[in-house]
């Protein structure tokens, strides 16, 4: 999948946050079961209200909950912490 991004990066001239944007909606419409944690996804990534201030942090109690009933959501999650552990490098 690497080399796949690289290709579209060197081929289109892609920006970061249009790779993010798509990386993001490749999960959004994945197979997954679950809900998902994205109340929406056009233009901007709005979480779900339960979620809303744990992207980054630890999650509450009620995130939590909703995370481990939805495979999707927690799967997002997880991107959503490798992100943030990428960007920080930079």
């Amino acid at each position: 999948m690497t080399h796949e991004y690289l290709r579209t990066v060197e081929g289109y001239r892609l920006a970061y946050t249009e790779l993010k944007r798509i990386t993001r909606q490749s999960l959004e419409h994945s197979f997954l079961p679950g809900q998902s944690l994205w109340v929406a996804t056009k233009g901007s990534f709005r979480p779900v209200a339960v979620c809303t201030s744990e992207l980054a942090g630890r999650p509450s109690q009620a995130c939590s909950e909703f995370l481990a009933a939805n495979e999707r959501a927690r799967e997002q999650r997880r991107l959503e912490s490798e992100f943030t552990k990428f960007e920080k490098k930079y």
